[in-house]
């Protein structure tokens, strides 16, 4: 994969922390599963909401893991049952060489009202660089006055830029599929065949401007993936999802 050869630098967390700017706290895990996987466990602040809620960063790795691998819960706030599969990840036994980077929420906000947008009612999902375009505002996808208007897409964009993750993936509701993109086709079937999803183009009404697996697909070297369930999410492929991404995360 191009550009993959820079994913094999593998930084500490605290180099990563330092070089964000962030203060780094550890955190303990759960006996049980510290017992299973044996993996470090970090905890670290990458920005703060329109509100002020901290979105928060729990780093998972067993030392010398070299691929970074950053799991996002949810970006609509009204969208969660990728809340979940960051719940189940942060006991499940970790593969040895992945450095897992697990993000409940880059919309905190939306998160405690329920809702898509963040405070300031932007779509965070069509607030990144590439491709962004006006719309109309009031709207439940309003991109903002001007690309990375918003203290969490700012966030999210210089944490990956810092981490240079070699997979990201996001989760959404309600479209039921994996986004096809034109990067990473192999590692998209993969995660779609591991959660019982199908691949599918989401057409976003016309053009997915401003989206966050389009900024990573077209701005780093690593590849995002946007997976999508359903209006309801069964126990067994919120399971799967978990299972699915570092499987797939393990192979990179």
């Amino acid at each position: 994969m191009s550009g993959m050869s820079g994913h094999r630098l593998h930084r500490s967390v605290l180099g990563v922390a330092l070089s964000l700017g962030l203060v780094c706290a550890a955190t303990p895990l759960a006996m049980g599963a510290q017992a299973a996987s044996k993996a470090a466990v970090e905890t670290f602040t990458i920005g703060t909401s329109v509100k002020g809620r901290p979105i928060t960063v729990v780093h998972r790795s067993h030392d010398g893991a070299r691929t970074k691998v950053v799991i996002i819960g949810n970006i609509h706030g009204d969208e969660r049952a990728g809340l979940r599969v960051i719940k189940d990840l942060l006991d499940r036994k970790l593969p040895t060489n992945v450095d897992l980077y697990l993000i409940r929420t880059a919309n905190p906000d939306g998160v405690a009202a329920d809702r898509r947008t963040n405070a300031n009612g932007v779509d965070l999902n069509r607030n990144f660089g590439y491709h962004w375009a006006p719309s109309t505002k009031g709207t439940s996808t309003w991109s903002g006055p001007a690309k990375f208007s918003e203290p969490e897409s700012r966030a999210l964009k210089k944490f990956v830029k810092q981490l240079d993750p070699a997979l990201v993936v996001t989760f959404h509701q309600p479209l039921f599929g994996v986004g096809a993109n034109d990067k990473g086709m192999p590692i998209v079937r993969a995660i779609a065949a591991g959660i019982h999803l199908p691949v599918r183009s989401f057409s976003c009404t016309g053009k997915c401007a401003g989206s966050f697996t389009s900024w990573v697909n077209h701005r780093t070297d690593g590849v995002a993936v946007t997976v999508e369930f359903g209006e309801k999410a069964a126990k067994k492929r919120i399971r799967r999802a978990a299972r699915t991404v570092l499987r797939v995360g393990s192979t990179l």
